[in-house]
């Protein structure tokens, strides 16, 4: 059956303009990936039900994000050493092999292994993924084609609940994760067959030393902030596991900035475009969590409604950010990121505020055509700091600035979701109790979640004033055009569609 699709599925493929083909075929496997970061959490009841785990279920998710934050920084590397391409197979094998051993795992520390094993392989996909798009299209195309790329990156945890939901309501949580399988073994051929390399192999060494630095300080870091709630904030084994996440992580900057051949190029942090951007990025993903997280957790725990139900109330977000990521890619790449991400980012705080003022008389049919509108304005403003984060850079510097940005995202992301987490607890009533005075006082907890990424929207808009508009976007395509016209002509960047296949 496999030697039956594969063949149909490259033919059709095939007809497609090289850059296009190559990448709905990088599309296809960050999907998986990126589901993958939601889908899950709908199947923790069970699996701690099935492993009598209960104590220690949060592992399923920590254990995950720990190695996707670890393989992410070294991702850079891999493609610069290896080839994007080569780097972005193996990783997806290794995403699905993940998958397939989560989906049979017979003791719960194996699962948590497993979880690992497909972090190590999620965490090369998507930065390696990015960095193929962008070296595959022309600066002054590359919002358009990231605006479509995106939509596996931004659709995929509104639409986890949906597919989460059924799953684990029909026939069990093990599915969760065999879904992947299916998935991998039609993208791995197809992609090791179409894909092509698009960048040159730099043959660098590897920084072993700075590698287990910063490993070890990002475990500490990514361990501290995703158990600081759990174990308590005030714990010595958090306060413990912070410092030296901390330390590790600033002592392998120091050693980044005095070394010839560094693990991750972080002077790529001193250009203010790129940081800014990222941080914009990373704050207006922050603030989309309050939606994914905390309405699904209010309607199930304050109106009993099913995993499933909330799961397709929660799919018109998703609906409206796929109709709007093209069009905000487009805007990015003819406007600058300034506008696309105003007007995106206002959209979406002017949502979050009826949401920050929901009661428990709130018709779920309002909830759902909030929703539906922020993910309209996500759509807009999403796509923009991504693209200009990475056109601020050299061509050169591709691989290492999408490794980067994704490293400091998830690390943003990790902090933020903890004090919003902490914040929340101290605001809901005790577990268990079913009192009218606790409904009141749990309503207000999940309103006032959304009133913090309110806040956190009002910040991005300010932010995104200072990132570069219509003009100077346009000089930093017109470089970066300079830039690959000069690579090509010394055979450093091939034309698309003449490289060498993987």
């Amino acid at each position: 059956m496999d030697s039956e699709i594969a063949p149909a599925s490259a033919g059709r493929l095939r007809r497609l303009p090289y850059q296009w083909r190559a990448m709905w075929i990088v599309l296809l496997g960050t999907f998986m990936v990126v589901l993958d970061t939601t889908i899950v959490s709908l199947g923790l009841t069970s699996v701690a039900d099935d492993f009598d785990a209960a104590k220690n279920i949060e592992w399923v998710v920590t254990s995950y994000i720990v190695a996707l934050g670890v393989a992410q920084l070294v991702s850079g590397w891999l493609g610069d050493r290896f080839g994007r391409a080569r780097a972005y197979v193996w990783a997806l094998a290794v995403f699905t092999v993940g998958s397939l051993a989560c989906s049979v795992a017979p003791t719960f520390g194996t699962l948590i292994a497993a979880r690992a094993l497909q972090g190590i392989g999620g965490g090369i996909v998507v930065p390696i993924a990015m960095a193929i798009i962008y070296d595959l299209f022309e600066p002054s195309e590359r919002g358009r084609a990231i605006g479509y790329f995106s939509i596996a990156i931004m659709a995929a945890p509104a639409i986890g609940p949906v597919l989460g939901g059924t799953l684990v309501s029909s026939i069990g949580w093990r599915w969760l994760f065999l879904v992947n399988v299916p998935i991998g073994l039609l993208a791995v051929p197809i992609t090791a067959r179409l894909l092509r390399e698009s960048a040159p192999v730099a043959r660098r060494p590897f920084d072993g030393l700075g590698f287990g630095i910063v490993a070890v300080g990002l475990v500490s870091l990514l361990v501290g902030l995703q158990q600081g709630g759990s174990w308590g904030w005030g714990a010595l084994s958090v306060i413990l596991l912070l410092s030296v996440g901390v330390l590790l992580t600033a002592a392998f900057v120091m050693r980044a900035l005095r070394i010839r051949s560094p693990l991750a190029e972080v002077r790529i942090f001193g250009n203010p475009v790129f940081s800014l951007a990222l941080l914009v990025m990373s704050l207006s993903t922050l603030a989309q969590y309050a939606r994914i997280v905390y309405i699904p957790l209010e309607l199930e725990g304050l109106r009993a409604i099913e995993p499933s139900t909330v799961g397709w109330l929660m799919m018109p977000s998703a609906v409206g950010m796929a109709v709007t990521l093209p069009i905000g890619g487009r805007l990015v790449d003819k406007l600058g990121a300034r506008i696309p991400s105003t007007i995106g980012m206002s959209i979406v705080a002017a949502v979050y505020w009826p949401l920050s003022h929901l009661t428990a008389s709130t018709s779920l049919w309002t909830i759902s055509i909030l929703i539906f509108i922020g993910g309209l304005g996500s759509g807009i403003g999403m796509t923009a700091p991504n693209v200009i984060s990475i056109n601020a850079v050299k061509a050169t510097q591709v691989g290492q600035a999408t490794a980067l940005s994704q490293v400091g995202r998830q690390l943003t992301l990790a902090m933020g979701l903890a004090v919003m987490a902490s914040v929340y607890f101290g605001l809901a009533p005790a577990r268990g109790d079913t009192s009218p005075a606790a409904a009141v006082e749990g309503l207000h907890a999940y309103n006032s979640m959304f009133r913090i990424a309110f806040w956190i929207l009002i910040a991005v808009i300010v932010l995104a004033q200072f990132m570069p508009a219509q003009a100077k976007a346009k000089a930093m395509q017109e470089r970066l055009g300079a830039e690959r016209d000069a690579m090509r002509a010394d055979g450093h960047l091939a034309e698309s569609g003449s490289v060498m296949a993987v």
